[in-house]
């Protein structure tokens, strides 16, 4: 029997299975949503508590919808939820305009 891969902080079973090297997910924080972020769609489609069920979304929902889809599980930013949190301009714009 083969052991699940699980996400460690929330325990959600990774069910991305032969998706998993091409939707690689960020490490799982707790009180971080992270969302899958489709290019082609320009932002996210699809928003969780866990990068792990947002990973499991996209390969249960979106990619058989369109296997060519460009897309990614990252990180929601907190102050700009239509943002990824690494590549917010918001966040971005609002350090470049402080004194």
């Amino acid at each position: 029997m083969t052991a699940v891969a699980r996400c460690a902080t929330h325990r959600v079973p990774d069910r991305r299975g032969v998706h998993t090297a091409a939707l690689p997910l960020p490490a799982c924080e707790r009180s971080t949503q992270y969302g899958v972020w489709d290019e082609g769609a320009g932002g996210f489609v699809y928003v969780a508590d866990c990068a792990t069920d947002a990973g499991n979304w996209a390969v249960e929902v979106l990619i058989p919808e369109d296997p060519d889809v460009e897309m990614a599980v990252k990180a929601v930013c907190p102050d700009h939820e239509e943002q990824p949190a690494a590549t917010c301009e918001d966040c971005y714009r609002d350090q470049d305009d402080s004194p």
